[in-house]
């Protein structure tokens, strides 16, 4: 029988808001919050490598100095990273409208790990403001959805019309799905060697102490963050 593919006319599934949403709560539970009372007795707070620990432990599974800033744990560290790339594979799931079996799951995670390890940032000098730190990060949002819609609109054409012939007719629904997330994971592997970038955004994010003496970033400064670094 023949089927509509439901990504036949629009190749993207956008969720950005609610995925990026998401992924804040995620990293200000498990990543955030974390002992730094003994730092602030030592000495000045270091808020821009703060920054730049959450950062490499979110994006790039990077935890030395997270855990040396905050005096987390590296098990703490790690189970965070997981979860955001978990949620990050969810995102590149629906924008491509790849509906995930368990091994498409597991490479899906490992596309987002490859993808995120490549993100451009850096992270500079932070000013002391009256509740803490303004820390300024240039980021180069990257161009990889842009590659792989690009990729994908010609795939998804060449698929409907082998489906319009009936080259599927055999399959079950999930054969005809997993058959489909076959060409998209191609085109993921297709352009995550080659990832371009936009040009560096400048956002300014704000570590603010509590009135339990430790510094931490709000839900909404990673959502800056993760708004920019991956170009929707």
């Amino acid at each position: 029988m023949k089927r509509i593919w439901r990504g036949s006319r629009v190749l993207i599934k956008r969720k950005k808001s609610i995925i990026t949403l998401i992924i804040s709560i995620l990293l200000v539970t498990l990543l955030n919050g974390c002992s730094t009372i003994s730092l602030l007795t030592k000495g000045e707070f270091d808020a821009s490598g703060y920054v730049q620990g959450i950062l490499d432990a979110s994006y790039k599974g990077e935890f030395e100095k997270y855990i040396k800033l905050t005096e987390d744990t590296e098990e703490n560290a790690k189970t965070a990273y997981e979860a955001v790339m978990q949620t990050k594979a969810e995102g590149l799931a629906n924008y491509t409208a790849v509906t995930l079996n368990d091994e498409m799951k597991i490479k899906f995670v490992e596309y987002s790990k490859q993808i995120y390890q490549r993100a451009k940032y850096e992270v500079a000098e932070a000013k002391k403001t009256d509740k803490g730190f303004t820390v300024d990060i240039a980021i180069s949002p990257m161009l990889i959805l842009q590659s792989i819609s690009n990729e994908g609109k010609e795939y998804v054409e060449e698929f409907n019309e082998k489906n319009e012939n009936g080259d599927f007719a055999e399959l079950s629904d999930d054969e005809f799905a997993a058959e489909y997330g076959k060409g998209i994971m191609q085109i993921f592997e297709n352009n995550i060697p080659t990832i371009q970038y936009d040009e560096p955004v400048t956002i300014t994010v704000n570590v603010v102490l509590q009135e339990d003496n430790v510094y931490t970033m709000e839900a909404e400064e990673f959502t800056k963050i993760d708004s920019v670094i991956l170009k929707q």
